[in-house]
Parts: structure tokens; C-alpha cells; sequence
């Protein structure tokens, strides 16, 4: 569907089914949101006796600002799932074709096509093979064979869905926002 927004440029909106995979895409990753969320104030289940994730990061030799941001409850990961949440509205609401009014400087101004192009795309190439492996490995029984650091393995099911969700909705948000947007197809 084709409409005009306040600021007179023609949006084109995703089909339903694109819509729904968005929104599945966003709820399968609220378990791992959750899970980390709960980690980072100081929740246990799941993880082994006494772990602490940020003592983890610093000794595996994480980057300070992710070692300081897991001490003060904040997981980096949880962060950019819900950035790759964000991202799934932009490919599928006005606001990722034309700049919201609440942003002073570029309000009413198309959104470069590339830019939600180039995130969606390379998140979807990274993670949705990525969560499909995972889950493979899962399936096959392979998650029994290999060092889960303690982990309980619904930590892993958890993590896995949560990228294989994120990674499918992204791709297929950013395959029908290119083709929207595709100069000329107004």
C-alpha cells in the first residue's frame, strides 16, 4: 500500500506477512532480552554457581567499556538485540523511509535507502546462519559433546532461537523494504 505522509513523500508499506515476521522476529527475541536482562542485575538460573559475567569478560580480555557496562547491568548483547528489534521497525514503518518529527534537524527528509539496508542485511547474513547452526547443533544432539562452561542447556536453546528469529525477520524485512524502496518503483 502507497500513502503520503504529513510531509508529502510516498511511503510503501510492507505487505502483512512482513509486518508479522517483524513481529516475530521481536518475540522470539524477548526470552534472550530477559534471560540477560536477569543475568545482568544479578539472576543465577542458568548459569553456573558463582559465574560472574562481567569477572568472565575482563578475564577472557573483553574491552573495558563491555566489562563496565556488565558491572553496571547493562549486557552489550541484550543492547544490540534490542537495536536489531529497532531496526526491524524501521524496514517496516514510515519512520525507517522518512525522518520522524521528532528529530529536529532531518525531520520530514527520506531516510537513505542503504542505511537500514546495509544494517538489516548484515545482520541478517551474520546471525541467521549463526542461530541456524546453533539450533542444528542442538537438534543433533551435539550440544551433549561439547563445553557448556556450566551452562544449563536451555540457555543455549534460548540464545540460538533468539538469533535464527532476529536473523530470518531481518532478511526477509530488508528483502521487502529494498524492493519498495527500489528507485522507480513508485
Amino acid at each position: 500500500m502507497r500513502r503520503s505522509l504529513d510531509c508529502g513523500t510516498l511511503y510503501r508499506s510492507p505487505s502483512r506477512a512482513v509486518v508479522w515476521t517483524a513481529v516475530a522476529g521481536a518475540a522470539g527475541a524477548f526470552p534472550y532480552v530477559a534471560m540477560k536482562v536477569y543475568w545482568a542485575w544479578g539472576g543465577t538460573a542458568g548459569k553456573p554457581a558463582g559465574m560472574n559475567l562481567a569477572d568472565e569478560f575482563a578475564r577472557n580480555g573483553a574491552p573495558r567499556v563491555l566489562v563496565w557496562l556488565e558491572r553496571h547491568g547493562i549486557d552489550f548483547t541484550a543492547v544490540g538485540i534490542v537495536l536489531a528489534i529497532t531496526l526491524l521497525g524501521a524496514l517496516t514503518r514510515p519512520w525507517g523511509q522518512v525522518f520522524p518529527r521528532w528529530m529536529p534537524i532531518l525531520r520530514g527528509r527520506g531516510v537513505p535507502r542503504w542505511l537500514p539496508l546495509a544494517f538489516g542485511w548484515a545482520a541478517a547474513l551474520t546471525l541467521g546462519p549463526y542461530g541456524s547452526l546453533g539450533l542444528a547443533v542442538i537438534v543433533t544432539g551435539g550440544l551433549a559433546k561439547v563445553n557448556t562452561a556450566g551452562m544449563s542447556p536451555l540457555v543455549f536453546v534460548v540464545g540460538f532461537l533468539n538469533f535464527f528469529s532476529i536473523g530470518v525477520s531481518l532478511g526477509v524485512c530488508s528483502l521487502s523494504y529494498q524492493r519498495r524502496t527500489r528507485p522507480g518503483s513508485a
